[in-house]
């Protein structure tokens, strides 16, 4: 497949069904033989990636919550930057969500925080 010119770019309404008829199929693994397989013109890589982040029936699709939120903040003073952990702990979210959460909403506010708390206890 790698002499093959692979398609890349958005992902057409037709390939996640295909993808998703034989992940039903082959099963979540074998990313390449499942790309070859459903004759999608895609890497096994970009097949694992679409899945896991886009197409699992698991995932859940609506805002993250107050709750959610309040996880990712401990989790990241925990253990930092480390998203597949933080992950783990918030069924149905994906790493790269996590990820793209924090840097758009949640690391500027934590700043802000810790520089008030900063410049309060220099006072």
């Amino acid at each position: 497949m790698q002499g093959e010119n692979l398609r890349k770019g958005s992902w057409l309404e037709e390939e996640d069904e295909r993808l998703t008829a034989f992940v039903g199929l082959l099963g979540e693994r074998r990313w390449d033989s499942i790309a070859r397989a459903s004759g999608l013109k895609r890497s096994g890589k970009s097949c694992r990636l679409r899945w896991l982040n886009y197409l699992r029936p698991d995932l859940k699709r609506c805002q993250i919550s107050a709750e959610e939120e309040q996880i990712i903040l401990q989790l990241h003073k925990r253990w930092g930057n480390k998203w597949s952990w933080i992950a783990r702990s918030l069924p149905g979210r994906t790493d790269n969500e996590i990820k793209n959460y924090w840097r758009t909403h949640l690391r500027k506010r934590t700043e802000i925080e810790e520089q008030g708390i900063l410049q309060f206890s220099a006072s």
